[in-house]
């Protein structure tokens, strides 16, 4: 093993040729495949009979959304939107089965994700908004008022403030409405894919360094021309690289079981459609983009640690313990964190709880060298420093061991 590369390969080798890798990874990515169409499996009830399969319910919402897709969210449209909805029956607005009726899949079923937009920036409860009177400025105005309110809410100062109303300005007005569905799933199933990887590369990474503890094997390992630091390179590497390829084919799973269900369209849809606060100029399809490469960087951060674990322990069952309690504390405190206000934001960047939407989009900026940035603007660079920080600390650890021995 005098070659650098050949020492890789042979880690490389040992990994791809884990069993439960793999098999943890194929049932990772088939659960993920399962919660991207599970919402449209089975039959819609009511009254007892059923009345239409859930796939059918929305193919005709998805082709009567596409008849305005495209357009601007203009006085136009909002009038258009306002006389159909006001075409429902009037004693089944106060129902909650008015989606049944006739009219309203004749008539409103086009501008329903409108209709919520619009209803999100006016604050308006369902009666109120289908008696609105349709206002173009009057909507992007209280669209404004209401991104204040925000700021008002989450105690901005006023340096935080004016980011986001400039952030604001520069948003397209009037804005255009896009079918969205292939990329407002995949945002939304981020979590749950994100859990799910964890799970596998914890599996795959428990045991690159304790494995060869086990066997007692480490140390004659060392007789090796490159030595105790390309072995600890060699091993690293390896681990990444296997944690990038089960990324990858997350990312890949999420993204074509969306589009192969809900159609490849979307890309330019306003973010506003997912998050109607958020003021930065953002589509659904780079907020994916952001999303699943943040997802990435965690994980690869993520492989370290539990790599670095498994040196320390030495155990491949001690690691896997104490990789997935670290990952439910952290679970449980993105739950606390991201509804506490006073928290210090440093833990906004901490590795499990970047993994959630809500974080990555929050509207508390960072603030850097007299400027404000969006949190998905500095997230890469925290999750890049922790990274090599963590493979310096494991090198430390590692090659103290190795003088140590076991």
């Amino acid at each position: 093993m005098s070659s650098w590369r050949a020492l890789y390969g042979y880690e490389m080798k040992k990994l791809l040729r884990r069993r439960s890798v793999w098999s943890v990874t194929g049932i990772s990515l088939l659960i993920v495949i399962f919660s991207m169409v599970t919402g449209l499996m089975g039959s819609y009830y009511g009254g007892g009979d059923t009345l239409k399969e859930c796939y059918e319910i929305f193919a005709a919402g998805r082709k009567a959304r596409e008849t305005v897709s495209g357009r601007r969210i203009d006085q136009t449209l909002l009038e258009e939107m306002s006389a159909a909805y006001r075409k429902i029956p009037l004693g089944q607005l106060w129902e909650e089965s008015y989606e049944e009726t006739q009219e309203y899949q004749a008539y409103a079923m086009p501008y329903s994700q409108v209709f919520g937009l619009v209803r999100a920036w006016t604050g308006m409860d369902f009666r109120t908004a289908v008696f609105w009177e349709p206002s173009e400025e009057g909507l992007y105005e209280a669209k404004r008022r209401m991104l204040e309110r925000y700021c008002s809410a989450l105690r901005l100062s006023e340096e935080e403030r004016a980011f986001w109303m400039e952030k604001e300005s520069l948003t397209c007005v009037p804005m255009s409405y896009v079918c969205n569905d292939a990329y407002y799933m995949a945002m939304g199933l981020c979590p749950a894919a994100a859990i799910w990887l964890m799970l596998a590369v914890t599996v795959g990474m428990s045991g690159v360094f304790a494995e060869e503890r086990i066997q007692r094997t480490d140390q004659m390992l060392l007789a090796c021309p490159k030595g105790r630091s390309s072995l600890y390179w060699a091993k690293l590497l390896a681990g990444l690289s296997l944690a990038a390829l089960c990324s990858f084919l997350m990312a890949a799973a999420v993204m074509g079981s969306a589009f192969w269900v809900y159609g490849p369209g979307g890309f330019e849809a306003p973010l506003q459609f997912f998050f109607p606060y958020y003021a930065y100029p953002l589509t659904m399809g780079q907020a994916c983009l952001i999303v699943y490469g943040i997802l990435f960087l965690t994980v690869m951060l993520d492989a370290v640690l539990v790599m670095i674990l498994s040196e320390m322990t030495g155990s491949f069952g001690v690691t896997f313990a104490l990789a997935m309690g670290i990952f439910v504390l952290g679970y449980v405190a993105m739950l606390f964190i991201w509804r506490t206000l006073w928290m210090p934001q440093f833990w906004h960047f901490a590795p499990m709880i970047s993994l959630w939407y809500e974080m990555i989009f929050d509207m508390r900026p960072v603030t850097l060298f007299g400027r404000c940035f969006a949190v998905w603007q500095t997230l890469p660079a925290f999750q890049v420093f922790y990274g090599v920080l963590a493979a310096l600390a494991g090198k430390s650890v590692y090659m103290r061991h190795q003088v140590r021995g076991s």
